[in-house]
């Protein structure tokens, strides 16, 4: 027979088992919350690269832009770090480039040549400061009268070493207060196609203009850039934007008498744009200096070429452009 206590003790322990009262919880102190770890503040995009900047002030300085002259066996440098590279056929199978840098730094650029109506017209609307070596008369007070402004070797001599420059001494050499410049394209973002029709697999571009070496232009899909040569250089881009466009003769008396092939870029043609592994044709226009070179699709809408290097292209009307 149980005893009295067993009794008690067993029916203290049914008591202990039985479930708890509706709305009742064991509460556990859960201690001091985990601190939440700082958000990575974003940083802008270059608005001549579309590409995120290494810090917050480089997005909204001025732009630098140098010309530059390739012959056929010639070596240009610091291409690679341009956001923008436009490129006239020059005289003797040379050619002509005005490069542009904002949102990256160049220590060595050239060989820096004097500036031409090309470098006026490309990049007029950046409001940029230039680098360059001089030039004729006439093209020298055209620059004054688009109310740009840069620095020479023979106003600052230490910046142009050798026939060559950097972005560090052409910032150096430039005044307070300049700013930065709007974007030109409205960059393609992942899932966004480069045109809204007509778009086509792209690996290879090729550029043949009379009296110059063709140029070749082909894509690696391990970098996703488009690789091509400039004189003996390799030069790589993610957009190549070819424009087409008559060329006109121009006459220089002084300093010295000579005639020289200048790409008309004022007007309106047609375009071929390649970018990532695609290719879309299009169309240009450009009503003058201060006003943006629109590119658009053969619907009526903006490119939208991929963020990084752009080289523009401005093939004569004669050149045989193709894309495969």
């Amino acid at each position: 027979m149980a005893s009295a206590a067993g009794v008690l003790i067993a029916a203290l322990g049914a008591a202990c088992s039985e479930p708890p009262p509706p709305g009742a919880s064991d509460l556990v102190d859960p201690g001091s919350p985990a601190p939440k770890p700082s958000p990575t503040p974003s940083l802008p995009a270059g608005p001549l690269s579309g590409q995120p900047v290494t810090q917050p002030a480089v997005a909204a300085r001025q732009a630098i832009a140098v010309p530059i002259r390739v012959s056929e066996t010639g070596t240009p440098t610091g291409l690679d770090a341009a956001d923008l590279v436009y490129q006239e056929f020059a005289e003797s199978g040379s050619l002509h480039l005005s490069a542009v840098y904002q949102s990256r730094d160049a220590k060595k650029i050239g060989p820096v040549a004097e500036v031409r109506p090309v470098d006026i017209r490309s990049v007029g609307v950046l409001r940029p400061w230039l680098g360059y070596a001089g030039g004729p008369t006439g093209f020298v007070n055209q620059l004054s009268a688009a109310d740009l402004t840069g620095v020479t070797p023979a106003q600052r001599s230490a910046a142009f070493p050798s026939g060559y420059t950097s972005t560090t001494a052409l910032r150096a050499a430039a005044p307070k207060g300049g700013t930065a410049p709007a974007p030109l394209f409205d960059y393609a973002t992942v899932g966004t196609p480069l045109a809204t029709r007509d778009v086509t697999a792209a690996g290879k571009l090729t550029v043949s203009a009379s009296g110059h070496p063709t140029q070749t232009w082909t894509y690696d899909q391990a970098s996703q850039l488009w690789s091509g040569r400039v004189g003996r250089t390799t030069v790589k881009a993610a957009s190549v934007i070819v424009l087409t466009m008559e060329y006109r003769t121009l006459t220089v008396r002084k300093p010295s008498p000579r005639s020289l092939p200048s790409a008309n870029v004022y007007g309106k043609g047609k375009a071929l744009v390649v970018s990532g592994p695609s290719s879309a044709k299009a169309e240009w226009s450009k009503p003058g200096q201060k006003l943006v070179c629109n590119v658009t699709d053969l619907g009526g809408y903006q490119i939208r070429p991929q963020p990084g290097t752009t080289w523009v292209i401005y093939a004569p009307a004669t050149a045989r452009v193709s894309v495969t």
